[in-house]
């Protein structure tokens, strides 16, 4: 099963990088931006992963609305390779993103006595 990523930021004239124009798979945003990563990972994170790096281009888009492409490359190169790095080293369900997932964490009572 293939995850469809959402459309890239930018305008629909101007996508934030070119080589991200039209792009759906996870695994197609990795190798437009030549980031290894671990299938493994994106079988079990797929949606986080992406949702993570979706966070860091919006992010980018607010804080560097003047960077060239090669800076926004650079930025989204990281941004990816970050967001994947999270995923080899906790499950979705430790880092929580979703609000349902931290509306299910259960909750510690203190001991009465």
């Amino acid at each position: 099963m293939t995850a469809r990523a959402e459309p890239c930021a930018g305008s629909a004239a101007s996508p934030i990088v070119p080589e991200l124009e039209g792009l759906e798979s996870a695994e197609e945003f990795f190798a437009a931006l030549g980031v290894p990563f671990d299938p493994r990972v994106l079988t079990v994170s797929r949606l986080h992963v992406m949702r993570r790096f979706g966070i860091a281009v919006e992010a980018l888009l607010r804080e560097q609305p003047g960077a060239s492409a090669p800076e926004r490359r650079d930025a989204l190169r990281a941004a990816l390779r970050d967001a994947h790095a999270v995923f080899e080293r906790a499950t979705p369900l430790e880092e929580g993103d979703f609000r349902v997932q931290r509306a299910a964490r259960p909750v510690k009572l203190a001991r009465r006595g």
